[in-house]
């Protein structure tokens, strides 16, 4: 948007206001940094007045088309709205309404790293430009945020599939992270077959249970296993990406795929993974759980939770932070569930109470 002014040009920076001479035919326009020092400025009179009126901004120097431009933008961003006179104006509460311009600004800020890479593409197509480290259909990512931008970027573009697993890699942390603080980071539209499975590493993360739970209630289907082979993502028959920060942490030799076989190749990868993996259900649904031959599983729902992560490999501390229960607890529950199957390994129960369909 142009800022504009008659007689003067107001450039303040660094909260100081400078006048420079100028044709009124040619007014300054201001952009960027400039810009925002500029709407900063104003809002900042604003504030020091209470219920600023036009009459107040006119006595500070300010021109007509600035005070129309800097109160319709401060209007905007939610820092003043209109008074109950013409030409007034109220200020909202400074603190809250940073708050929620910054929220604003950061999601937009993700959603802009997120289509870097559909944009770094559509422009070499544009362009005619080709990389030395590219093959056709195949991006090399460059480091974790390269990463972290795609799946992100998959997730906002993807229309019937989102299958994704997660094995404990640099980029899964930090994607993990991001999506606790936003949850809409790893939203997808209604409708989409989205699979998400965890190493039982990852369940170590305390962001873990915030992005789980969250997938749950949006209709994810959640597994967890021990010893997930890759961190891999499809979207939907159309791209793939593999990440290897697990093996190299900062991330580089990452790549992205558009290739038919490849796409169909880690899918046939993720679901042999996702057969392995143990189910996780949402820690408010009923554990209520049906044996092959018709009877109940004669286990609480503490316990049958406590079984399902057991046959996902957990450990007991991570088992006993996600249910809030002490380890010992854990302890005693496992060796009850242990006997109950006759099993005599951990492994062993879980693999038995998976055949038994209690999980």
């Amino acid at each position: 948007m142009d800022v504009t002014s008659r007689g003067v040009g107001v450039l303040p920076m660094a909260g100081i206001r400078q006048t420079v001479p100028m044709d009124p035919r040619h007014p300054v326009r201001l952009h960027g940094s400039a810009y925002e020092e500029f709407v900063s400025g104003v809002f900042r009179r604003a504030v020091r007045f209470g219920t600023p009126t036009r009459a107040d901004l006119l006595e500070e120097g300010l021109s007509e088309e600035e005070i129309d431009d800097a109160t319709a933008e401060l209007c905007a961003r939610g820092f003043l709205r209109p008074g109950d006179a013409p030409d007034t104006w109220v200020v909202l509460p400074p603190r809250a309404a940073v708050a929620r311009y910054a929220e604003v600004t950061e999601h937009r800020l993700r959603l802009a790293r997120a289509t870097a890479g559909e944009l770094e593409r559509a422009w070499r197509r544009a362009a005619g430009a080709t990389s030395v480290d590219s093959l056709p259909g195949m991006d090399l990512l460059g480091g974790i945020d390269d990463i972290v931008g795609r799946i992100a970027a998959m997730h906002i573009a993807t229309t019937e599939r989102l299958w994704w697993a997660m094995d404990g890699s640099v980029a899964s942390r930090r994607l993990l992270e991001l999506a606790a603080a936003d949850p809409s980071l790893l939203a997808v539209r209604d409708g989409v077959d989205r699979r998400l499975i965890l190493d039982t590493t990852l369940l170590e993360q305390p962001s873990a249970d915030q992005v789980i739970e969250a997938a749950l209630e949006s209709g994810a289907a959640v597994r967890t296993g021990n010893g997930v082979p890759v961190s891999a993502v499809v979207c939907d028959d159309d791209v793939t990406l593999i990440d290897i920060s697990r093996f190299e942490p900062n991330g580089m030799g990452s790549f992205e795929v558009r290739l038919e076989a490849p796409v169909a190749a880690v899918a046939n990868l993720i679901e042999r993974t996702w057969m392995m993996a143990a189910p996780i259900r949402p820690m408010r649904e009923a554990a209520a759980r049906k044996e092959v031959g018709g009877s109940s599983a004669p286990l609480d729902e503490r316990d049958h939770a406590i079984l399902t992560m057991l046959a996902g490999g957990a450990s007991d501390q991570v088992i006993a932070r996600r249910h809030g229960v002490s380890v010992r607890t854990v302890e005693r529950r496992v060796r009850y569930v242990m006997e109950h199957l006759g099993a005599a390994t951990r492994f062993h129960a879980g693999a038995q109470a998976v055949r038994r369909g209690w999980v």
